[in-house]
């Protein structure tokens, strides 16, 4: 099967460490292993020249926009500036005039040879797939990672949050099917007029080829200073809703009975500075370890040298509608976890089989899950082989590839009988 996968989204630089671009990269990989040809269309490839890329294992279209679109952008940049603010409206501008460029391209090279299938993931303002699959007369499966619109509102400022939201409801309308991260993001959909026969639940996953326990992580404890002690792991970026707010009192009650405990903060984000100067204040900054944006390569040798894996979210205002790709990591990695139990991650983890759970926001109850774990090392190993066999055994991106064929072959067939 030939693939066209779309990533509109700015916010997504494909060949970078972040989270959404590892997933847009890990689909692809499954995709290519199950014998499809896939080829990723994306408008930005990384953060900054500085970055190393990342590997993929497709063709890639980068497709930045015309300079007119970014004259525009600029234009209304510096009139804000002028004006002395600061809004989203530029960048939404931008996306909004990206479609028909997008969509321009796309048609110029596929008209002659269209894929199968189009592949979309949801991107704020997007309608570039509904436009190439209608045109092409080819089925699109559009992939839902948040309710964009209103995490746009909620996170970043609503300028045209009524036109977002249409946008969003005209793509969830038109799209042949959906995939959605969670069962939550389901109902969303269905909420906004996708019929529910045609949504399906795809939590995220992990690549087992990648994520696996390594026995001989002595190389890895070394690189970044860890000893021997044992080793606390959080990944992910550094912002208010992923609770490493949490961090800085977590280590100041664990560190008195465990002196050689090190807290590793793998990820970057605005909350960094904040979260050092808590250290510092606290007198324990010597027992951490920022490793900043790294590659997914680094994370997989690092996640095994940890000997508890945290999730540790906030009791946010909103559903918590998310799929954390961390959480399959640590897993696979059979390194037992204590996650927030919010949304999915309640459904991923059994508490006290694969993992520990405590209600979202409470710091002391996030200390004594640790405190038990670190107490009962064996326990703490047997939670973490059987979280990593419940996670082989059911979520891993090739599980999701097929989940995809799957969707697919069901279009072919109904459009057959039709």
């Amino acid at each position: 099967m030939k693939i066209l996968y779309i990533c509109a989204d700015f916010g997504i630089p494909v060949l970078g460490t972040k989270g959404a671009a590892v997933h847009v990269r890990e689909m692809i990989a499954a995709l290519k292993r199950a014998g499809h040809s896939v080829t990723l269309a994306a408008p930005k490839l990384q953060k900054n020249l500085w970055e190393n890329p990342e590997e993929i294992a497709s063709r890639l279209l980068h497709l930045p926009p015309a300079p007119a679109n970014r004259e525009t952008m600029k234009d209304l940049t510096e009139f804000e500036e002028m004006l002395g603010e600061t809004t989203p409206l530029p960048g939404q501008i931008r996306r909004m005039l990206y479609n028909k460029e997008m969509a321009h391209q796309l048609l110029r090279r596929f008209t002659t040879h269209p894929p199968d299938l189009i592949y979309e993931r949801a991107a704020l303002f997007s309608t570039v797939g509904v436009m190439v699959a209608e045109t092409l007369n080819k089925p699109l499966i559009l992939e839902l990672n948040a309710p964009l619109a209103d995490e746009q509102s909620a996170y970043r400022g609503e300028c045209l949050g009524g036109l977002a939201k249409k946008t969003e409801d005209f793509v969830l309308k038109r799209s042949d099917a959906i995939l959605s991260v969670s069962a939550l993001l389901k109902q969303y959909a269905v909420s906004a007029g996708a019929d529910p026969g045609r949504v399906h639940v795809s939590p995220n996953g992990v690549n087992l080829q990648a994520f696996q326990k390594n026995t001989d992580t002595k190389k890895t404890r070394a690189t970044w200073g860890l000893g021997t002690g044992p080793v606390i792991g959080f990944v992910g970026g550094l912002r208010p809703w992923h609770g490493v707010g949490a961090l800085p009192a977590l280590l100041e009650r664990l560190r008195p009975k465990h002196p050689d405990m090190q807290l590793v903060i793998a990820g970057e984000g605005p909350l960094r500075p904040a979260l050092q100067r808590a250290f510092d204040a606290l007198g324990c900054a010597d027992s951490v370890c920022f490793t900043g944006a790294i590659s997914h390569k680094k994370i997989a040798a690092l996640v095994p040298c940890f000997d508890i894996a945290l999730a540790p979210y906030e009791k946010l205002e909103h559903d918590f509608y998310f799929s954390p790709l961390k959480l399959f990591e640590y897993m696979a990695c059979g390194v037992t976890v204590v996650a927030a139990d919010a949304g999915q991650i309640g459904e991923i983890i059994t508490h006290g089989q694969t993992g520990l759970l405590y209600p979202p926001g409470e710091t002391e109850a996030l200390v004594a899950c640790c405190e038990q774990l670190l107490a009962a090392p064996r326990l703490s190993r047997q939670m973490g082989q059987a979280a990593a066999k419940e996670i082989r055994a059911n979520y891993t991106w090739d599980h999701n590839a097929a989940r995809v064929v799957s969707v697919f072959k069901r279009l072919e067939e109904k459009k057959e009988v039709s």
